[in-house]
């Protein structure tokens, strides 16, 4: 994928989503059947994010970034503490502009689309930063943890019990050393 395709999907993907909304006969008012309530997902991203809580990896990725993208990163976080889904959406977005490919950015955005009750592309999102990212540590129980919420929220049984064993196959303990 070109670097311009790369830069320009997080916005073609928008007007996609504005597209279909617009052609949606459904009624505004009437939730989807497959989107959690506020407080479900709020639930759900608390989950994802405690599921590797006292995890002892053995292995941990913190890349070394562009200040900017931390700004990005810090004012998501922010707006979402302040309920503001669409300004975090938006600031990762640009967060994602600098680097679209970071697997951590990308869970991010997961996260914050689940917030946002976009369960299908946070699964999408979760994948890719799994697909991207080490896939094994924390990050990769997070992406599978993502996934697991979306399969519950599309009461799929069959792939929700797999995606739980490809979380457990995330967790590498570290080596015994004597």
């Amino acid at each position: 994928m070109s670097i311009l395709a790369r830069r320009l999907r997080p916005f073609i993907l928008s007007a996609g989503s504005l597209a279909l909304v617009a052609c949606s006969s459904s009624n505004p008012s009437t939730p989807s059947s497959l989107v959690r309530p506020v407080s479900e997902r709020i639930a759900a991203v608390k989950a994802i994010r405690a599921a590797n809580a006292g995890e002892d990896s053995a292995l941990q990725v913190n890349p070394l970034r562009d200040p900017a993208v931390e700004g990005f990163v810090a004012k998501a976080r922010q707006a979402e503490q302040q309920q503001q889904l669409d300004e975090a959406y938006a600031a990762i977005v640009k967060a994602r502009g600098l680097a679209p490919e970071a697997p951590d950015l990308l869970q991010d955005e997961a996260e914050i689309e689940f917030l946002r009750g976009n369960i299908i592309e946070a699964e999408k999102l979760a994948y890719e930063s799994f697909k991207n990212g080490p896939q094994v540590g924390t990050l990769c129980v997070q992406n599978w943890q993502t996934i697991i919420e979306a399969r519950r929220s599309f009461n799929d049984t069959g792939y929700l019990a797999h995606a739980q064993t490809r979380r457990e196959q995330c967790k590498v303990k570290r080596p015994v050393r004597l």
